[in-house]
């Protein structure tokens, strides 16, 4: 399945988009976390038009 993911800046704000491919959720929640930075405080995953997680960057239990 093809998802959509976004990096927010501090503001909540969107600062980029990247496409990604998954089988379930669960392993695009994984993948979106991975793209966390520095610079990133969260990440947003959407699979169309919905929206699947918002994941703080700073948490490390994803699943």
């Amino acid at each position: 399945m093809q998802y959509r993911v976004y990096k927010l800046n501090p503001a909540g704000r969107i600062v980029s988009g990247h496409w990604i491919e998954a089988e379930a959720d669960s392993q695009a929640r994984v993948t979106a976390h991975e793209m966390c930075d520095d610079a990133t405080p969260a990440v947003e995953l959407w699979q169309g038009q919905r929206r699947v997680a918002l994941l703080p960057c700073e948490d490390d239990a994803v699943a």
